[in-house]
């Protein structure tokens, strides 16, 4: 099935927020109003580029779209901020927000590049709609250039690079005066280019709880949307949010949900599921056993716990059962796998 294309409605909020003008002007067209936005968590990405008309057409104040990115904060972009802002390290921040970014705008394409000692930040419009790409792409350069300095803890200046791939607008200048950075335009890609180094410069705001919860929900949340198009990739979504939680300690240890609990939060019957992952060439085992052995390595990988803690965080009451079904999936034992990873 075909991606929805979505835009979390706090983004809609804060755009009705910032603006001089009445939600009703901005609104027009929408056949929606204030009331009905706080009622749902996602709207159809045609409201917003209709937003963005109405902003052109009551006379915004050039380089609107930029500065309003400067306006996001953290609690706007809901589990993914937290996710980025927590995360241990520049680099990690980054990843979240290529990897989770669905979760709040399905409306763009993401990667990551390094050429050398540069590192990019990839974006790409999917609606097809220029002027939404533009004006939706000047706002995620600032959120990102803002993501970015805060981790460094400075302005970034003259080593960020911020590409865009259009000419110059009439409104360069103010663009120019948003970012105050290098800016490069008629760009082969649209992308944020920092030093590769910067990456591994650790966060003052790594908390590994807020970390591995708020990635747990953003993954929650990218199955309910089903932005991937396909049912296994659903359920990795779920099974990825189960398994980034048991990683936070003891108390968030528990079974793995079964067959029947992933149906019901995908909305589905069992037997439709499995016929549906069949056709994906997988099975919900395959992926339920690729999922626990993913988190697995990653707390074995954790000199602290042992290998018996290990296979409780996993669901596992019998330490000999994680034994088992470890060396059926990786050919050898926990114990054994530890001391070689080391």
């Amino acid at each position: 099935m075909d991606t929805p294309l979505l835009v979390a409605t706090s983004y809609v909020q804060l755009y009705l927020r910032a603006s001089a003008h009445p939600a009703a002007a901005l609104l027009a067209g929408t056949g929606l109003n204030e009331e009905a936005l706080r009622a749902t968590g996602h709207i159809d990405h045609a409201v917003m580029a209709r937003l963005y008309r109405n902003v052109e057409r009551l006379g915004a104040e050039p380089g609107w779209a930029a500065r309003t990115g400067s306006l996001l904060n953290i609690s706007t972009h809901g589990p993914l901020g937290f996710a980025a802002l927590s995360a241990p390290t520049l680099g990690a921040a980054l990843t979240v927000m290529a990897e989770l970014h669905g979760c709040r705008v399905t409306t763009l394409r993401v990667s990551e590049r390094i050429d050398g000692q540069r590192y990019a930040f990839i974006l790409e419009d999917l609606s097809g709609d220029a002027a939404f790409a533009r004006y939706t792409l000047e706002t995620t350069l600032r959120v990102l250039q803002a993501l970015i300095e805060t981790i460094i803890g400075h302005p970034a200046g003259a080593p960020m690079q911020i590409c865009f791939a259009w000419p110059p607008p009439p409104y360069a200048a103010a663009l120019r005066a948003v970012y105050g950075v290098p800016l490069r335009f008629a760009a082969p890609e649209t992308a944020v280019c920092i030093p590769a180094s910067w990456r591994h410069i650790p966060s003052p705001l790594f908390d590994e709880v807020s970390y591995r919860e708020n990635c747990a929900r953003c993954r929650e949340i990218l199955a309910r949307l089903g932005h991937s198009g396909d049912s296994a990739q659903r359920v990795r979504d779920l099974l990825a949010g189960h398994f980034e939680r048991a990683r936070l300690g003891p108390g968030e240890a528990a079974a793995p949900p079964n067959l029947q609990r992933i149906a019901e939060q995908l909305h589905v019957t069992p037997r439709t599921l499995i016929r549906q992952l069949k056709t994906c060439g997988t099975s919900y085992r395959e992926l339920l056993d690729s999922a626990r052995m993913d988190c697995a390595t990653a707390l074995l990988a954790d000199a602290r716990l042992t290998v018996a803690e290990v296979g409780a965080r996993l669901g596992y009451s019998d330490p000999a059962n994680f034994g088992r079904a470890f060396r059926r999936l990786r050919g050898t034992t926990p114990a054994a796998w530890r001391r070689g990873a080391r």
